[in-house]
C-alpha cells in the first residue's frame, strides 16, 4: 500500500505566443495558447496520472478513484487575470491528461439504454478560475501599491545598475533583434519573452538569430524576475505571490490530513510568479544550489505530497518533487533547511506566519484601497469548517424569505385598506376613456 495520503500540484501554464509585461506594474497583454503549449500540459497530466492514479504504483493515492473523477475528491484552481486564457487551456489540458475519455463514463437511463459521455467518455472535471478582482490568492503582485514601489526600489539599487553595466554590451548587440522594443535592462523579461517566441514559432527569425543571444537574455531575466519576486525576508512584500498562494496550500494539506474531508487532489495552475516566490519563502531556492533561482519553464510544476510515517511515527509528512519541464525527471526539494521529508505540523507552523489569509490583509499588505477587501482567500479549512459556514448562510436566507413573506402581506393589507376608503365617483368622471394612470401608493412600514 503507497503512503501517499494527497497531493498538491502547482503547475505552469503551457507555451503560448509573445506576452508583454509592464516592467513596473506588471500589468499584462494580451496573448493566446499554442498547440505546443496545450501539449505540454495533456502530457504533465498523463504523468501526474501515472503517478498518483495508477493502481500499484509507488505513490497511488489510496482511496482515489483511478478512472472515473469524483468531484468530491480533486480540487482545480485556475489563475485568471493575465495570463488568463493560456492558463485556463493549459488546465484543461492538463485535466485531460490526468482523466482521460473513457467508456465507463456513461449512465443507465430508466429504460435500460446505456449513453456513454461524448469523444469516447470525455470527462467534465469542474474547474474554479480565480479573478483576482474578487480573491487574491492565485495574482496577488498586480494592482499592488507596495508591490510596485518594491520593483521600482530594485531597480534603483546599485545591485540592478551593476547588473546593468554587465548587461549592456549585449543590450548594444542585440538591439536589430528586439525590433523597436526597450533594450534595457528594466524591459529584460519582454526581451527574452520576444526572443524565445520567436525563435520557437518564427523559422526566419531563428535562422537569423546569432547563438547565445537567447541564452544571454534568459540568463538576464532569471536574475531579474528573481530578483522581483523575492525578498531577503519570507513577509517581505517580495514575496506577495507565493505568500497568497501559500494560505491555499495551507488549508488544502489540513483538508487532506483530516480524515472527514474526502479532498485528496489539489491542482493550482498558475503562472511562473508563485514558484519563485514560493522557492524563496519556504528556503527551498536555497537548498538546491541556486538552480531554481530563476523562471521555470513552461509547464514546469511542483507536488506536495502528504505522506505517512513510517512506523512507529504517526505523524504526517511532506515530499517536494519539482519538475523543470525540459529537464523531464522529477527532482527532490527540501524546505527549511531539511534534507528528507518534513513534518506536516513543522512546515505550517513555519510556513503560516508570512501567508496572506484574505482580500483584506492582502490591501493591509499592499496599501491598496478598493471594496473587494473582505473575501476569503480559499476553501475553508476543514469539513467541520465548512459545515459551521454553511448554517450562518442557510440561517440568513430564511431570514431574508421570511422578511420578504411579510413585507408583502403588509403591503397586501394596506392597499386593501386604502380601496376600501377610496371615494368612487359616478356620471360623467367614470365614463373617461384612456390611458389609466398608475397610483402609487407609498408605505412607510
Amino acid at each position: 500500500m503507497s503512503d501517499v495520503l494527497g497531493v498538491i500540484v502547482l503547475a505552469r501554464n503551457g507555451e503560448r505566443t509573445e506576452y508583454y509585461q509592464d516592467p513596473s506594474s506588471y500589468a499584462g497583454g494580451l496573448t493566446d495558447s499554442t498547440p505546443l503549449g496545450v501539449s505540454s500540459l495533456h502530457a504533465l497530466g498523463s504523468q501526474l496520472r501515472e503517478t498518483y492514479l495508477t493502481p500499484g504504483a509507488p505513490a497511488f493515492i489510496d482511496g482515489m478513484s483511478p478512472d472515473l473523477a469524483d468531484t468530491e475528491q480533486i480540487k482545480v484552481r485556475a489563475k485568471a487575470g493575465t495570463e488568463g486564457p493560456v492558463v485556463f487551456d493549459s488546465a484543461i489540458a492538463l485535466l485531460q491528461g490526468l482523466f482521460p475519455p473513457t467508456p465507463k463514463n456513461k449512465i443507465t437511463l430508466a429504460d435500460g439504454k446505456e449513453v456513454v459521455a461524448p469523444l469516447g467518455g470525455y470527462q467534465y472535471v469542474p474547474m474554479e478560475t480565480v479573478e483576482p478582482g474578487n480573491d487574491r490568492s492565485m495574482e496577488s503582485w498586480t494592482d499592488c501599491p507596495n508591490f510596485k514601489k518594491h520593483v521600482v526600489s530594485f531597480h534603483s539599487s546599485d545591485e540592478f545598475k551593476k547588473k546593468a553595466k554587465e548587461a549592456a554590451p549585449f543590450f548594444k548587440e542585440a538591439k536589430d533583434f528586439v525590433f523597436g522594443r526597450a533594450a534595457s535592462l528594466e524591459n529584460i523579461w519582454n526581451i527574452h519573452d520576444f526572443m524565445s517566441t520567436q525563435l520557437t514559432y518564427n523559422q526566419t527569425y531563428a535562422y537569423r538569430l546569432p547563438p547565445t543571444y537567447v541564452e544571454q537574455a534568459r540568463g538576464f531575466a532569471d536574475w531579474h524576475e528573481d530578483s522581483v519576486f523575492s525578498d531577503t525576508d519570507a513577509g517581505g512584500i517580495g514575496n506577495i505571490a507565493g505568500r497568497t498562494m501559500m494560505h491555499t496550500i495551507l488549508t488544502s494539506l489540513e483538508r487532506i490530513a483530516f480524515n472527514g474531508d474526502p479532498l485528496q487532489m489539489m491542482l493550482l495552475q498558475t503562472t511562473y510568479q508563485p514558484f519563485i516566490s514560493l522557492f524563496h519563502e519556504a528556503e527551498i531556492a536555497d537548498d538546491a544550489g541556486k538552480k531554481l533561482q530563476g523562471i521555470p519553464n513552461f509547464g514546469s510544476a511542483l507536488a506536495i505530497e502528504l505522506r505517512k510515517g513510517a512506523p512507529p511515527d504517526t505523524r504526517d509528512f511532506l515530499r517536494m518533487k519539482f519538475l523543470n519541464a525540459t529537464e523531464g525527471d522529477w527532482k527532490l526539494v527540501h524546505p527549511f533547511g531539511h534534507k528528507a521529508d518534513i513534518p506536516l505540523t513543522e512546515f505550517i507552523y513555519r510556513a503560516e506566519g508570512a501567508s496572506i489569509k484574505s482580500n483584506k490583509e492582502w490591501a493591509q499588505v499592499c496599501g491598496a484601497s478598493g471594496s473587494a477587501t473582505s473575501s476569503r482567500l480559499s476553501l475553508p479549512t476543514t469539513a467541520h469548517e465548512a459545515a459551521r459556514t454553511a448554517v450562518p448562510l442557510a440561517l440568513g436566507m430564511m431570514l431574508a424569505l421570511l422578511f420578504v413573506f411579510v413585507s408583502h402581506f403588509v403591503l397586501g393589507a394596506v392597499r386593501r385598506k386604502r380601496e376600501a376608503r377610496r371615494v368612487r365617483l359616478l356620471g360623467e368622471e367614470a365614463q373617461l376613456q384612456g390611458p389609466q394612470a398608475v397610483v402609487v401608493d407609498k408605505v412607510r412600514l
